[in-house]
This record gives structure tokens, C-alpha cells and sequence, in this order.
């Protein structure tokens, strides 16, 4: 069994990683192709997304543990 610190320390390092990863793809893809910020701002936008939906459900997965135990 994880530890709840673990789970909640993955938590941080997904939304991190789902925000930033999107962000520097789409700064390059601006670079590439002269649509700056573009690409940029509608990668971070769904990184975002993404990421607050990832860490919502995990969160959910953590409480729902944490009552069973």
C-alpha cells in the first residue's frame, strides 16, 4: 500500500508536468512555424485542462482510500 504523502506528492509532479511539457512543445512549435504565442498559449490552456482533471481524479482516488482505511 502507498503512502498518502506519495500519492499526493505524485499528484504535484502530474500537474506539473502536464502544464509545463504542453507549454515548452507548443513555445518550440511557435518558434517553428512564426505563430507566436499562439501554439503556446493553446497548448498551456489545455495542459491545464488536463492537468486540474488528472489531479482532481487523483485526488478523488487518495479520499477514497484514505476513508476505506
Amino acid at each position: 500500500m502507498k503512502s498518502p504523502v506519495l500519492n499526493l506528492v505524485g499528484i504535484g509532479s502530474y500537474l506539473a508536468s502536464a502544464i509545463v511539457v504542453p507549454t515548452v512543445i507548443g513555445h518550440y512549435l511557435d518558434g517553428r512555424f512564426g505563430t507566436e504565442p499562439v501554439l503556446t498559449l493553446v497548448l498551456l490552456v489545455a495542459g491545464l485542462m488536463a492537468g486540474f482533471l488528472g489531479a482532481y481524479r487523483q485526488l478523488q482516488d487518495v479520499l477514497r482510500e484514505a476513508n476505506r482505511e
